[in-house]
């Protein structure tokens, strides 16, 4: 694929994220290792496209804190978590969902129904990922389950209503870094986080927001808690 400078902005976007996507999975495989140098020119020429969506898939990306840019250097691969740096982005994460969520009741019927879609997805790729052992050639499967994880908090962001929220939201990689750990380590918590998940959406489903929250605020503390046992100490040495 190329990038063609007079091409419509919906092509733009879509390429571009196609752009993401591919370094996303490069990051998380280990192709691009921690504290590795990033040349957008490179980049360009290894996926075929001009510099302009690498350096805006790079922009997108150091939102997020998977890459950071040293001044007169460029972009280089930021280091693992380490945990407190973990606990730090779960407990962002948990502020900022329980106030969506609130948001989000004020149309609970709607955030309901794609709640429990989100739900039957997780579920399905959550069976497709167990027993598979840590390896970075898995990631197409490990990618599934974390986004198919996601989806399901991500519909809380969007029913809010907030745009603002929803960017922040965006800009916390909390399924990001478990998708890290998952190819280090594997997925052993799906069982765990579908049932977590069932919990919230049958709350939202009997119309309780408080059960919801309540639900919602033992499952990001179940993710807290499995995130930083699976962290290790020197992660950012």
């Amino acid at each position: 694929m190329s990038a063609n400078p007079r091409m419509k902005p919906l092509e733009r976007k879509v390429l571009r994220d196609t752009v993401y996507e591919s370094l996303v999975d490069m990051l998380m495989s280990g192709t691009l290792a921690p504290g590795a140098s990033l040349s957008i020119d490179g980049l360009a020429s290894g996926l075929a496209v001009s510099p302009t969506p690498v350096r805006e898939a790079l922009v997108h990306l150091e939102r997020t804190g998977l890459v950071f840019r040293e001044p007169l250097r460029g972009y280089r691969v930021a280091p693992l978590l380490d945990t407190d740096q973990v606990a730090q982005l779960c407990d962002a994460r948990a502020i900022v969902e329980l106030g969506a969520l609130e948001l989000a009741f004020q149309n609970a019927d709607d955030l309901a129904d794609d709640l429990a879609k989100a739900l039957v997805a997780h579920a399905e790729v959550a069976k497709a990922v167990a027993g598979i052992p840590p390896d970075p050639a898995a990631i197409g499967a490990f990618r599934g389950y974390a986004t198919a994880d996601w989806e399901f908090h991500h519909a809380i962001f969007r029913h809010s209503g907030n745009t603002y929220l929803l960017s922040v939201a965006d800009s916390l990689p909390m399924h990001l870094h478990r998708l890290r750990q998952s190819v280090t380590r594997g997925v052993h918590d799906a069982e765990a986080s579908v049932a977590e998940h069932a919990e919230v959406l049958r709350a939202v489903q009997d119309g309780d927001l408080e059960q919801a929250r309540r639900a919602m605020r033992t499952h990001l503390a179940n993710v807290k808690e499995r995130s930083l046992s699976e962290t290790t100490p020197d992660a950012a040495g």
